[in-house]
This record gives C-alpha cells, sequence and structure tokens, in this order.
C-alpha cells in the first residue's frame, strides 16, 4: 500500500510542478523568474512533467498489489514533501521582484569600460541630449564610461527605479534597472548615481529623470554621475528586467 501511495505521491508532485509553469506562464510572471531565452525550456519541461506525471499515475495501477518492502514511509513523507513548498509558493505568488534589502546587500555592479565596441565610440557621449531606453541602455552606459572626460554638462534623460545603500548621503540616490542573462537567481543591478534634491524619492519607486552628466565614483571606480534638475514618477513598467546580452565588464 506504501508503494501505491509514494507513485501517486510522486505524479501528483509532478503534475503541480507543470501547473505551476503553466500558471507562471498564462499569467506572465515567468519572465520575473527566468529570461525570456529560457522560456522555450521551462515549456519542454511543462510538457514533460506532464507526460511523466500520467505515466506514473498510470504505473501506479499496475503496480497496486506489488510487495512494500524496504519503503520507509516517515523518510519519505519528508524527502516529498520539500518539494510542496516550492510549488505552493509558485501559485500563490504574485511578487517575485527582488527586494531593497536583498538589493543592497549585492550593491550595484562594478562597470569597467569595452575597450572595443560594435557601434561608433561617442556616439551617445556627443549628442546634444542622451536619451536612454532599454534598448540602448548597456550601450549608453558603455559609451559613457569609455568617454568620461567629455560628458560633462551633457543632458541625460533616463527612467528606473530609485535606489540606495547605508553609504549614500541624504542628497545621493541611483537611477538603477536589473538585468537578468538567465534567471533571477544571476539577476544583477546597474545603475547611475544621481546628486540633488532626491531626499523626497522613496526607494523602489519609479521615475523618470533629467539631468546633466559629470565623471564621479562609485567604490572608486570612475562612473557617470547626474546632478538632477527634474524628476517624474511613473508606474512600474511590466517588464521591469533587462535582459541585453551584457557586455561590460563586471
Amino acid at each position: 500500500m506504501k508503494r501505491f501511495f509514494i507513485q501517486r505521491l510522486e505524479g501528483l508532485l509532478l503534475l503541480g510542478l507543470g501547473l505551476m509553469i503553466f500558471k507562471l506562464y498564462v499569467s506572465g510572471y515567468l519572465t520575473k523568474l527566468i529570461a525570456p531565452k529560457m522560456v522555450p525550456y521551462a515549456l519542454a519541461a511543462l510538457f514533460a512533467f506532464l507526460v511523466i506525471s500520467l505515466l506514473r499515475m498510470k504505473k501506479q495501477k499496475q503496480s497496486e498489489q506489488h510487495c512494500d518492502c524496504g519503503l520507509n514511509g516517515e523518510s519519505s513523507f519528508l524527502k516529498y514533501g520539500l518539494f510542496f513548498l516550492p510549488i505552493l509558493l509558485g501559485f500563490i505568488l504574485t511578487d517575485f521582484t527582488l527586494s531593497g534589502e536583498v538589493l543592497a546587500k549585492r550593491g550595484m555592479a562594478k562597470q569597467q569600460a569595452q575597450m572595443v565596441s560594435s557601434y561608433d565610440s561617442g556616439k551617445h557621449a556627443n549628442g546634444e541630449k542622451i536619451s536612454v531606453t532599454d534598448d540602448n541602455y548597456f550601450e549608453v552606459l558603455d559609451d559613457l564610461l569609455n568617454n568620461l572626460d567629455t560628458i560633462k554638462g551633457k543632458e541625460i534623460e533616463i527612467s528606473g527605479f530609485i535606489y540606495r545603500e547605508d553609504t549614500f548621503t541624504k542628497k545621493q540616490m541611483a537611477i538603477s534597472r536589473l538585468s537578468m542573462s538567465c534567471c533571477v537567481v544571476d539577476a544583477t543591478l546597474y545603475g547611475y548615481m544621481v546628486n540633488g534634491n532626491v531626499e523626497g524619492m522613496k526607494t523602489n519607486d519609479w521615475y523618470t529623470i533629467t539631468g546633466t552628466l559629470k565623471k564621479g565614483s562609485y567604490k572608486g571606480e570612475p562612473v557617470p554621475v547626474i546632478d538632477l534638475k527634474e524628476s517624474k514618477k511613473i508606474k512600474a513598467p511590466e517588464e521591469a528586467y533587462l535582459y541585453e546580452n551584457v557586455q561590460i565588464i563586471q
């Protein structure tokens, strides 16, 4: 009888994993946990889990009369019970964004300019106004890092969420974005240091800001810094992550 129950439990667990992936996919939450390039693999896993669970359920009917020899019920329940928690969380949670506490421990990525670019050096840094979008985020950042001595006074417009560290002063913050290469575990925080009247801008809220650039530093590394001129609070985008193939050396 124990073997019958264990086989049924295995089938239900696999079915639960498959349904959890399906729920995350149709609700749009799947790309908050994995990068879009990984979605086809997740859907393949969904199909595999459903097929194997059905086969496992069918097998248990055929094995109902088998001996229960060698099965330890208590250890089996504990082992399989560990799978229920992630399945349950996958169904009930709706916010999969990293918390401010987790981000503060990670800090912003230390960035270094690339020696070789796939675009014209200075393309953005030499423009009259720099507009940062999801599509050119890393290209602009790389360009500015390559041209730190020429960016002073250039106007920039950028959107992101407010990030702070304990070492920041009351007049400092960072306008930031999260990048994901594979899954949420490897999420990396990128951002621009911002100076100015920022005390009323709440951490984790999303803003579009404009300001002027200058050369500054973050943890001893030269980086572009924005002197704040204007800010406008915005709603968080549906796709909060950047999925660019990051070329900036960390």
